[in-house]
């Protein structure tokens, strides 16, 4: 499976990062262009990792920057307005089989995350990478205020709830996630616990 047009595949990433920076709504404090190019880079950590052939790596990587486009329109079903918003973008450079692949990492993504491939499990993981990093609390405060907006949440208790059952239900796909994130999402979720107790106290 080959790109058709090899010099198209950067140019049309870097296309869809400036209309995500100029299009994404301002309240989005976590799904923002600093998420996606974070996935973007998680991949590419992936991709050294498991020395992911470039074909594939390409698709990886535009799934990465793309998997976000449809809160561009609304939060709602996002995956699946992604899926629908960056069809024009692809199909003049990827064959329908590359954006099917494509179309199956964005929806992997989608929580409760239920990848059925290897590259779906690698996008899944790279998604939630921050779950199992030391940066947890400095982007898990963006979602909040996200969430704050958007009506998810309304106090810093339901905020500690939500997270807790986030972290105690999701798992990790990968081997390389299982070997570097486990540990210190584990650690997270105690943390947040006691936090919990100390706020009934």
């Amino acid at each position: 499976m080959m790109l058709r047009n090899k010099n198209s595949y950067p140019k049309i990433c870097f296309e869809i990062i400036e209309q995500l920076k100029e299009k994404l709504p301002k309240y989005l404090s976590y799904h923002s262009i600093d998420h996606i190019i974070d996935v973007a880079n998680v991949c590419n950590d992936y991709i050294e990792y498991y020395d992911i052939p470039e074909e594939k790596a390409k698709l990886l990587r535009i799934a990465a920057i793309c998997h976000d486009y449809g809160f561009i329109e609304s939060p709602l079903d996002h995956e699946e307005q992604s899926i629908a918003s960056i069809h024009d973008f692809l199909a003049p450079i990827l064959t329908d089989k590359e954006v099917e692949i494509i179309s199956g990492m964005i929806r992997a993504t989608k929580v409760p995350q239920e990848p059925k491939t290897f590259y779906e499990e690698i996008l899944a993981d790279a998604d939630l990478d921050y779950l199992g990093r030391k940066d947890y609390d400095e982007i898990s405060t963006n979602l909040f205020k996200e969430y704050l907006h958007l009506g998810v949440v309304s106090d810093n208790i339901q905020w500690l709830d939500l997270q807790i059952r986030f972290l105690e239900n999701h798992k990790f796909h990968t081997d390389f996630a299982k070997n570097n994130r486990e540990k210190l999402k584990s650690k997270k979720i105690k943390e947040l616990k006691s936090l919990r107790l100390a706020a009934n106290s």
